[in-house]
């Protein structure tokens, strides 16, 4: 273009005409119809993404062909094949995920924006926790994240990630999922029930029909509770394979999903056929590594519970790391750990099953934070853990 003017269809075609070549070049209409058959480099970013796109395709439909021949020539179980599939359709989207470099300045730039509609109003920030030192420690629950609970058997970490959901689905109406592996749902039920009215399981199951004002509280408890949108799967032969299209679904009926409870870890069993002949360590490594893939491509914080080795209860100490049961990736994982763990537990039980103590939360493992212990009064009665001096709920979150 020596005469450094525009150059469209207009132009293109006018300098054709000036210059008698408009019939060799095929005339008005072909040179007209051209644009549409160009692509135009502006938009090289939406081209991109189309041939991106039906790669996805193309490997959805080969991962699946094998799977549909499976089902022809197989005696593999329907269940098995459903987890064959789902498995293999998570691993092409965690490839996606993790394919291609970004540069820093954009990742900050997109970061920047993010904080600044956090701060306008605009975006909401990570949900609080309802204990305030625990809060600030952590800095709320961040989608994404993998927050492992770990204790021994009896310390309480169900009742803690029960008040957790509860109190983060009163006060932000969050979409809580709680895949309970050890209780029923109508154990779980009954437990945020007590909590809420603040009697005893025993009293719960006992009151007499004339007790009017025991069955007020109830008829309160259950008026608060009720509406909750808290879902409870109870099914003991879930896997990280299920969970993960359950969560899916729950998020799609409802345009959102808040926070993913699953009780417990080791009580999971494995997706894959392979990890069925490897030793526990290899599948709680596998449920593990799982568990983060889902947290990140759902986007929602997952608290996964965890048992501790016996070995704490010998030694008479503090947990670590190490004392994660069949621990294998779980602390690479995570990035949250924390302990639950009572310094005075080898004291009378009659007396601890009755009083209020105090318990160390040790937040052992905090990838965007420090390390340290927060101290929480459980209630062993109500099954309810509250911060001294606290009631064990946060503020309302801000009005945006």
């Amino acid at each position: 273009n020596e005469a450094q003017k525009p150059c469209d269809i207009l132009t293109v075609t006018n300098q054709l005409i000036a210059s008698g070549t408009i019939g060799r070049a095929g005339g008005r209409e072909y040179v007209a119809s051209l644009p549409g058959q160009v692509p135009f480099v502006e938009n090289y970013d939406v081209y991109i993404q189309v041939v991106n796109d039906l790669s996805v395709k193309r490997r959805v439909i080969l991962s699946l062909d094998g799977v549909i021949d499976l089902c022809f020539s197989s005696d593999q179980e329907a269940e098995q094949l459903i987890e064959l599939a789902a498995q293999r359709i998570m691993r092409i989207r965690e490839d996606g995920d993790s394919a291609g470099f970004e540069q820093l300045g954009n990742i900050l730039s997109s970061q920047i924006n993010e904080l600044d509609a956090i701060a306008r109003g605009l975006r909401e920030p990570p949900m609080r926790i309802s204990f305030p030192n625990l809060n600030r420690v952590l800095g709320g629950f961040r989608k994404g994240g993998l927050y492992i609970l770990a204790s021994r058997p009896g310390v309480g970490k169900s009742a803690l990630s029960l008040n957790l959901a509860h109190n983060l689905s009163q006060l932000y109406e969050a979409v809580v999922a709680i895949f309970s592996l050890e209780m029923s749902k109508e154990e779980v039920a009954m437990r945020l029930l007590s909590s809420k009215t603040q009697m005893s399981f025993q009293r719960l199951e006992s009151i007499d029909l004339k007790d009017q004002d025991s069955w007020d509280e109830i008829g309160k408890g259950l008026g608060a509770l009720y509406s909750l949108p808290i879902y409870i799967d109870d099914r003991s032969s879930v896997n990280v394979v299920e969970i993960h299209a359950r969560c899916r679904q729950l998020q799609l009926q409802h345009q959102k999903l808040d926070l993913v409870v699953v009780d417990y870890l080791q009580l999971m069993g494995s997706a894959s056929s392979r990890s069925r002949a490897d030793n526990r360590q290899q599948q709680i490594a596998e449920i593990s590594r799982m568990l983060k893939v889902m947290a990140r491509d759902l986007e929602v914080p997952v608290l996964a519970l965890s048992q501790l080795s016996r070995e704490v209860d010998r030694a008479g100490r503090r947990p670590r790391l190490a004392d994660l049961r069949e621990s294998g990736a779980i602390e690479q994982d995570a990035d949250v750990v924390m302990f639950l763990h009572d310094p005075n537990r080898q004291e009378e039980e009659a007396s601890y099953l009755q009083d209020i103590v105090d318990i160390d939360l040790i937040v052992e493992k905090n990838r965007q934070g420090e390390r340290t212990t927060v101290t929480l009064e459980w209630n062993p009665r109500t099954l309810t853990f509250t911060e001294p001096g606290y009631r064990g709920e946060p503020a309302p979150p801000p009005q945006g």
